[in-house]
């Protein structure tokens, strides 16, 4: 007897649902979360713009974002309200990194897919180029993006400040902590450490 479940089995199933039609899409830009402060609260103002850009249940995004941000929140209209503060940067990071799982096609870097959940196995389709993967595996995203190293100095400048103080700087995807640093400052910077989309590093003179 199959299993319901098996891995092999779901990708044939998920291949046969494919259209045959190949379509081609205009360059992606990542949606910029419009990120506002009221009291001791944050908001995205454009929350359900964005989802509605990446074409994703608004409920899948906001469960995620809560996860990833340590925090609660709700959505109300087009809104969405986080408890706490929260910087800009951070929510920013945590939108691209979503949209790099659960968006961007591995293969060829298309947004045009679709999220499927096939038993208990999310599985993104590629629309464009018929790539199939499961949104758990681990595989690097096409997407063009430049590879900070770590040892090299770079030259950056502080957008904003962490909740302990410490400067953050921007580079293509990575979010950069730079203690000692203020936001406005344009320095040089040495990467003692990368953790994913996040490092961290010192200024060098």
């Amino acid at each position: 007897m199959t299993d319901l479940y098996d891995y092999e089995s779901l990708l044939k199933r998920v291949r046969d649902a494919l259209p045959e039609k190949i379509t081609t899409k205009e360059r992606f830009e990542i949606p910029k979360a419009d990120v506002i402060y009221e009291g001791k609260n944050t908001i995205i103002r454009n929350f359900i713009d964005i989802v509605k850009r990446i074409n994703r249940d608004p409920m899948h995004v906001y469960k995620y974002l809560m996860r990833e941000l340590g925090t609660a929140g709700n959505i109300q209209g087009q809104r969405l309200i986080l408890k706490g503060r929260i910087s800009h940067t951070l929510i920013q990071n945590r939108v691209e990194n979503y949209i790099g799982t659960y968006v961007i096609c591995y293969e060829c870097g298309s947004p045009d897919t679709e999220l499927r959940k096939e038993g208990r196995i999310e599985i993104l389709v590629c629309k464009a180029c018929g790539a199939i993967r499961p949104v758990h595996a681990k595989i690097d995203v096409r997407i063009g993006r430049t590879v900070l190293e770590e040892g090299k100095v770079y030259e950056l400048e502080i957008t904003d400040l962490s909740r302990d103080g410490d400067g953050i700087a921007k580079y293509d995807s990575y979010t950069i902590y730079v203690p000692g640093t203020k936001k406005g400052d344009k320095v040089k910077v040495k990467i003692l450490r990368i953790k994913k989309n996040v490092a961290f590093g010192r200024v060098v003179s």
